[in-house]
């Protein structure tokens, strides 16, 4: 059964005084689980083995929770049953970060995957690394982000905003960007990464419900722009140790 549209209005009671009707916007939904992208045991952690394919071409593949949906993309549309969501849209990644990794030593170009190379049932890391393999990349940079919005206070996550209302009201939106370097042959996980971002404003700001997620997405691309600066600092030891000596 399809998710119903993110974003609702309501004209609720509460607010008549205030003389109509107030916007929600409903907080975008779950990261990825990235262990489904590792080994599942210790034995098969030790397992695979790198296979060193350097001058390496990149693929970076952005995955969220099976149910993933935001306002500015809509319902992901997963089948049921399927472990994680693949988003293909570029939504909060620049060129420039592309370009950034692609300018790396020892990397052989960047791409991302269409969605007619995913299975329709996506269920293990192996479904992305065969992917992957269609397009020639040699290692995936797979990455997810966990956003959450919170009141002043910071105890609980909000599921939903109601805009136009409290405008003296503080929000505090946090991103986290996390990825694993994965070999596209075998599954061995280079590296791993992490970055957070967070951001604070005045409810007052989010007039509409496009004013509110611009800000979810902004979070999202500072977040995003420090992974791949992490990537990017990492990069030398990571050929020193990986790549063959010449």
């Amino acid at each position: 059964m399809p998710l119903p549209r993110l974003l609702v209005s309501a004209c609720l009671v509460a607010l008549a005084a205030f003389g109509g009707c107030a916007q929600s916007y409903i907080v975008p939904g779950a990261k990825a689980d990235l262990q489904a992208f590792a080994p599942v045991s210790i034995q098969e952690g030790f397992a695979a083995k790198p296979s060193a394919p350097f001058p390496a071409a990149l693929a970076l593949v952005r995955v969220q929770g099976p149910t993933y949906a935001n306002f500015h993309l809509g319902t992901a549309g997963v089948p049921a049953g399927s472990r994680y969501s693949v988003v293909t849209t570029r939504e909060v990644e620049d060129d420039a970060q592309f370009d950034r990794l692609g300018k790396l030593p020892q990397v052989d170009g960047v791409t991302g995957l269409n969605r007619m190379l995913l299975p329709e049932h996506p269920g293990s890391e192996k479904d992305l690394r065969e992917a992957a393999s269609r397009v020639h990349a040699d290692l995936m940079l797979v990455y997810t982000f966990d956003t959450a919005f919170f009141n002043e206070d910071q105890s609980t996550p909000l599921t939903a905003i109601s805009l136009g209302f409290l405008p003296t009201r503080k929000i505090a939106v946090s991103t986290t960007a996390s990825a694993l370097l994965v070999d596209t042959r075998t599954g061995y996980v280079y590296s791993t990464y992490e970055s957070t971002k967070r951001s604070d404003t005045r409810a007052s700001v989010w007039g509409s419900q496009d004013a509110a997620d611009a800000a979810r997405r902004d979070n999202e691309r500072a977040a995003f722009g420090e992974l791949v600066e992490s990537v990017a600092g990492s990069w030398p030891k990571l050929l020193d140790r990986y790549a063959r000596k010449a």
